[in-house]
């Protein structure tokens, strides 16, 4: 495919697209037979065409139809720095928002010289918040996060009896199919069951678990995180949350049993979205409140140093509820 070949010779031989195509159709690929990939081609006298620009993007649509193109997430982003003319990554990206109309386009892992753009056409820009709550039976004995201060490993009040989390698997998703349609339309981007379906129960490479977060009985937010191994250790990483967000503040005695039942290190979140004193109150805590605090976020290879992920979103439409994203969104959560 000329796309894998223009990854190989101007991104990276050794980009995962490049070692397995599957995962590049599994991210752009959709069922209708479109390629989530925007390009620039230049065409010589004898009809050869060159690749001289390529943008991917992930519409929300891409795991459920009924989600259309509402919600973009853009991803690989690369223009031959050779032969383009100068503004080409500019028009491609135009390009998407003139011909998809989108009501929210957002962007995980962006580098300083696409920041420009961005700020130009009226992007926000942000980086991920990156937060860990620990379990205290590993103080003294992390071996994924270094320099965990004491603080983390306090013990906290009690969980409000209104606030559960319920273990959620494919034999219980028709009890929650109603309630997550319905509390995935109150935020931005919006997303659904069926999406969660596709993006996570059927993902090819990675378990994913979901928890029902129940307020009272009643479903106020879907969690979904997976175990990472590394170390000789086991630490859970929320990728994603649908629904509200303000039972973070207290959700350190659950979030704490659940590390317990996993013999995980600590659980994080990155996160942009729900304010940071949210977090503190459910003791989450951060190398931006600690600085010799290390939580990694490479794992293949591991990598024992924080990494800063900037983004830049901006909303088209003003639809109500709040903007949020998270690890998986984009192209944050796959395999390297």
């Amino acid at each position: 495919m000329a796309l894998i070949d223009f990854i190989r010779d101007h991104w990276s031989e050794k980009h995962i697209f490049v070692r397995d195509s599957t995962v590049f159709s599994w991210q752009y690929a959709q069922k209708d037979g479109r390629l989530n990939m925007v390009l620039a081609e230049q065409e010589n006298e004898d009809g050869v065409k060159t690749i001289l620009g390529v943008l991917g993007f992930i519409p929300l649509g891409r795991f459920d139809p009924a989600l259309g193109d509402d919600g973009i997430l853009l991803a690989l982003w690369k223009v031959r720095d050779d032969i383009a003319p100068p503004g080409l990554g500019l028009r491609l990206l135009k390009l998407i928002q003139a011909q998809l109309k989108p009501k929210v386009i957002g962007a995980i892992g962006i580098s300083d010289m696409v920041k420009p753009i961005y700020r130009a056409l009226g992007y926000t820009l942000d980086q991920l918040g990156h937060w860990a709550l620990f379990n205290p039976e590993f103080k003294g004995k992390c071996a994924v996060a270094a320099n965990v201060p004491d603080a983390a490993f306090a013990l906290s009040g009690e969980t409000p009896t209104s606030l559960a989390l319920k273990c959620i698997d494919r034999a219980q998703c028709e009890n929650v199919v109603s309630a997550v349609d319905r509390i995935a339309s109150l935020q931005r981007p919006r997303k659904s069951w069926a999406y969660v379906v596709s993006r996570y129960i059927e993902h090819p490479w990675y378990d994913y678990a979901l928890r029902a977060v129940e307020h009272n009985g009643e479903p106020v937010a879907l969690v979904v995180w997976r175990q990472v191994e590394c170390n000789g250790s086991r630490i859970l990483r929320v990728v994603d949350i649908i629904g509200d967000t303000n039972w973070l503040s207290d959700s350190t005695q659950l979030l704490r049993a659940e590390l317990v039942r996993a013999n995980a290190e600590y659980i994080d979140i990155m996160q942009v979205g729900t304010p940071g004193e949210v977090l503190s109150r459910g003791q989450f805590i951060g190398p931006e409140q600690y600085a010799e605090l290390i939580l990694p976020n490479y794992f293949s290879p591991f990598e024992a140093r924080n990494i800063d992920i900037h983004l830049a979103y901006r909303a088209f439409q003003s639809d109500s509820g709040p903007l949020r994203l998270y690890r998986a969104d984009s192209d944050q959560d796959r395999p390297n």
